[in-house]
């Protein structure tokens, strides 16, 4: 970024020298005028040079060294518009630095005061203009930086956002768990069952003995309005049934997996079924 910047500042330089150097040959009639003129562009592209390869020697004199060769070839060209090249380095440090382009403003009206007379006072809101105008560049710069700043943080927020709801329902979770685990100190399954029919207000809970794996997953009836859980057993295989009081229930997932951690828990009271038994008989109804 420092070398860009160099280039930069060198190459502006280098078309300064380029307008003197083609103006003074060209344009000015005056011989001793125009040697002064070619004496003092040399010496500034010279000192321009310099100030490219030994910028962390010279530091702030590098923003300023301009001004001692461009304030006298504006002078000497007697060129009114010569008098904007004085702008040039205020480019350099604005707006980091307000001190090159208040130094630029009154070289300027001076040299459009000695040229013009009070006429080129005129100018006066137009050189501020120019002045001011490099501002734009950087606050629209700053601008684009407060935009990619305010759109990162609105993603932060949003992110912040999914990671607290995602820990509030972890949170519920577990609260609804730990509710489910204290009705384990019921001493039948009847009684767990009851609980659990009252906590989800739900019509009713079966439970059947499976003598086979016709059933591997849970089942969703919306026409009956149940869900079926298998559930494995010490000995045997059980199906747990509970029908709730509305269909929309069975779309609430987290309402489903609570029932189904429900019915998985039913295996700490029962053990098993007495066989001989006709398939699927309902063993347990609350």
């Amino acid at each position: 970024m420092l070398t860009n910047k160099l280039f930069l500042i060198t190459g502006l330089r280098f078309l300064l020298f380029y307008f003197f150097t083609i103006y003074a040959l060209f344009y000015v009639s005056d011989y001793n005028t125009k040697a002064v003129m070619i004496v003092l562009s040399a010496m500034y592209i010279t000192f321009s040079l310099i100030a490219h390869f030994y910028s962390w020697r010279l530091k702030k004199i590098n923003y300023y060294f301009d001004y001692v060769f461009i304030f006298p070839l504006a002078f000497l060209s007697g060129e009114p518009v010569a008098v904007f090249s004085l702008l040039v380095p205020a480019l350099y440090t604005f707006p980091k630095s307000l001190t090159p382009s208040l130094i630029s403003v009154v070289s300027i009206c001076l040299l459009l005061w000695f040229n013009l007379g009070f006429k080129g006072l005129l100018f006066l809101p137009l050189v501020l203009a120019l002045s001011i105008s490099p501002s734009s560049v950087d606050l629209l710069r700053s601008l684009q930086k407060e935009r990619k700043y305010f759109t990162k943080l609105k993603s932060a927020y949003r992110s912040i956002q999914r990671d607290l709801l995602s820990l509030k329902k972890e949170k519920k979770e577990k609260e609804k768990l730990m509710e489910i685990l204290k009705l384990l100190d019921k001493g039948t399954p009847e009684e767990y069952l009851t609980e659990i029919k009252e906590m989800y207000n739900l019509k009713a809970i079966k439970v059947l003995e499976l003598n086979d794996n016709s059933i591997e997953e849970v089942l969703t009836d919306y026409n009956k309005m149940a869900l079926s859980v298998p559930v494995k057993l010490e000995h045997g295989r059980a199906l747990v049934v509970f029908y709730v009081s509305h269909p929309a229930e069975l779309i609430d997932e987290s309402l489903k997996k609570e029932l189904i951690q429900c019915a998985r828990l039913l295996s700490l009271y029962i053990s098993g079924f007495e066989t001989g038994l006709r398939k699927e008989q309902i063993k347990i109804a609350v």
